[in-house]
């Protein structure tokens, strides 16, 4: 968590020295150098708000070096530097413009580092402001480089200030391969890391490059999958651990394992692909990772690749230092994969009340709650079920179609000719409650439960961006949201329209998944099924938000002799309430069981009535009969009555009046 901090001081920060003041130039009272909230966020990205964080830095004094504790301190809009007003006469050259410059180890607490200032005309500042990696200071107050992000004004400062910065890391000097000429060409081998940037930049995000590797996990039979993100400013700097209790590696396939491009055999039901997941998702985080593996009843042994040290192509597997032992612990057996020194995203992610570190937390849960939580739910096929947990809390499952009141339409399958066989395309359309639906639906349980079954539904985000195809391929979900070419824009009353499109990797040539598993390209023929399906319940979404016709107004109705003129007033203004259902003693009657309702399209059915394990009942009710439908849609918000519905159609049941319906209608 090394950073190198730019700024280009203006006039109310430079009061900070003395000198400046001396000179009768200090205008305002800050004498503080201003830290940009960006900049702090990713420096610091576990730090609070209230939070001061401590720095010991060194600096320039008139005797030579010295190291003070300074903080930063967060003010109304950014934080400010404090601590330390120099009193030297050094820096009687300090003007607005010049170069304020810091290194700073940020993965420690407190956190070290050095900073200096450079005259504006220094060739040390005119070097680094003429250098790309300075670009974005044209419109920002302060900028954070991490890495190679940085490395050539890293070099600049160690070259001029050795005292103060140190030198960039330089990896191991890999000789230009030898130029080998055979029979019919020439061999030339690629140069490990550049190669190892090209993998870096196949388009992951930490959630998706974690998804990456717990697919990995799942395939190797893992039934629980514990990630631990590690607290970025607790000693080891940013860093995670991905860890299984699958079947494990020997060391021959660790070894293929850690081959780009390995050679791996996919049972049919596997997430993997082109065996570049492991290393692909990996260096997208970090330039060094390890990955320790183990057979049941076997030692545990481990290789490692560092993207500055890949001479002759040779995976270290040198001793792990303690606190990597610590965090690659395995049990009987399984695998875990530890990411070291990862990069930071240079904007990091923010949202009210959050420190930057909680909400990359938060979004990784989300993410993983939703791409795997059919394997979360035990519902993915020929796979037990799985557990996953982030710093020992467990995921729970997010199903975009899960919620009781969501209805579904009949699956269809969709065949898709291949070059070796035809594959099978599931597609099933749902239709989503309005958020009035959702909030009846949890009334009983309170306000906060509507806002969570909403924010599920909405998948923590824009609603209306959350419709149309969610894909699927081995039950993993790989995209979601949009309609493809089908359809342009998304329409705000077709919001409540879901189609799931499940495949297998059979089709994954057919429909160009990337290595990443992001992109997907669905065949026109696909589309044109998916179309007729997905027009459906588009207009069933439409149909929903259409403003029911008034119906006619009806004069009040007289208040019966010795009435009282209050109580009729409060009727006719609808101000009065019913009471509340009673008991043959005229005591309240006891809770009607909870009940859920779903209107489904199928010809197979009029009704069904079904009873959970905790004596919970949800009916099914069919298009079939209009009536029985309307009759649902009005009292769906009574328990009560729907309970009363309940019994009644498990009378019918009994007496097998449905079955003679269907034969009657299938006549």
């Amino acid at each position: 968590m090394r950073f190198l901090i730019l700024r280009i001081l203006t006039h109310s920060e430079l009061g900070m020295f003395h000198e400046y003041r001396r000179q009768g130039k200090e205008g305002s009272k800050q004498r503080a150098v201003n830290f940009d909230w960006d900049v702090v966020d990713r420096v610091f990205p576990a730090a609070k708000d209230s939070d001061q964080i401590e720095m010991d830095l060194m600096y320039d004094t008139d005797s030579g070096v010295h190291t003070a504790r300074q903080w930063l301190k967060r003010q109304e809009k950014n934080w400010r530097l404090e601590g330390n007003c120099p009193k030297d006469k050094f820096y009687q050259f300090v003007d607005p413009g010049c170069l304020f410059a810091m290194e700073i180890e940020a993965g420690t607490n407190p956190a070290s580092g050095s900073w200096a200032v450079f005259p504006k005309d220094d060739p040390v500042t005119r070097a680094i402001l003429a250098d790309g990696e300075s670009s974005r200071l044209a419109n920002s107050g302060m900028i954070a480089l991490h890495g190679e992000e940085g490395e050539r004004t890293w070099r600049i400062l160690s070259e001029a200030r050795p005292d103060l910065f140190s030198a960039p890391r330089e990896g191991t000097a890999i000789a230009p391969a030898p130029v080998i000429a055979g029979p019919n060409g020439v061999e030339l081998a690629p140069n490990p890391a550049r190669l190892v940037n090209i993998l870096a930049a196949v388009g992951h995000t930490l959630s998706s490059a974690v998804a990456d590797l717990v697919d990995n996990a799942i395939s190797a039979d893992a039934t629980r999958i514990d990630i631990t993100f590690g607290r970025p400013d607790g000693g080891h700097g940013r860093w995670m651990s991905i860890a299984d209790n699958g079947c494990g590696m020997e060391p021959a396939r660790l070894a293929e394992a850690m081959r780009i491009g390995s050679d791996s055999e996919y049972e049919d039901n596997s997430l993997g692909k082109y065996g570049y997941g492991l290393k692909g998702a990996s260096w997208s985080q970090t330039r060094v990772f390890t990955v320790v593996s183990k057979r049941d009843g076997a030692p545990a042994h481990h290789l490692t690749w560092d993207a500055e040290d890949m001479e002759g192509w040779i995976a270290k597997s040198d001793p792990l230092e303690p606190w990597e032992q610590e965090a690659t612990v395995l049990g009987n057996r399984g695998t875990v994969v530890l990411w070291k020194d990862m990069r930071p995203p240079q904007s990091m992610p923010t949202t009210r009340g959050l420190d930057p570190y909680s909400y990359e937390v938060m979004l990784l849960e989300r993410h993983l709650a939703l791409v795997f939580h059919r394997f979360l739910e035990g519902k993915a096929a020929g796979r037990k079920r799985v557990i996953i947990t982030i710093n020992g809390n467990h995921v729970e499952p997010n199903n975009p179609v899960g919620h009781p009141l969501a209805v579904a339409y009949d699956a269809k399958t969709v065949r898709i000719p291949t070059e070796a066989d035809d594959g099978k395309v599931l597609v099933q359309a749902y239709l989503l409650p309005t958020e009035d639906e959702i909030a009846a639906y949890h009334e009983a349980d309170g306000a906060d439960a509507a806002r969570r079954a909403r924010e599920l539904i909405s998948l923590h985000g824009n609603w209306n961006d959350t419709q149309g195809l969610f894909i699927y391929r081995h039950d993993r979900l790989i995209k979601w949201g949009g309609w493809h070419q089908m359809w342009k824009t998304n329409d705000e009353k077709t919001k409540l329209a879901r189609v799931i499109v499940h495949f297998d990797k059979a089709l994954d040539d057919a429909f160009k998944i990337n290595i990443s598993k992001q992109i997907v390209q669905l065949p026109m023929q696909l589309q044109s099924e998916i179309k007729s399906l997905a027009d459906i319940v588009r207009k069933d979404s439409q149909k929903k938000y259409r403003k029911p016709r008034q119906a006619p107004a009806t004069p009040p109705v007289p208040s019966p002799a010795g009435g009282s003129a209050g109580a009729g007033s409060a009727a006719r203004n609808g101000s009065s309430k019913a009471p509340a259902p009673a008991g043959p003693t005229g005591t309240p009657a006891a809770p009607a069981p909870r009940i859920g309702v779903k209107e489904v399209k199928t010809d197979k059915f009029v009704w069904k009535v079904t009873k959970g394990l905790t004596g919970s009942l949800d009916i099914q009710v069919s298009e079939l009969n209009p009536g029985l439908s309307a009759l649902v849609r009005q009292i769906r918000s009574d328990p009560h009555a729907l309970a009363h519905l309940a019994d009644f159609l498990g009378g019918l049941d009994e007496m097998e009046v449905q079955k003679h319906l269907m034969a009657e209608r299938d006549n």
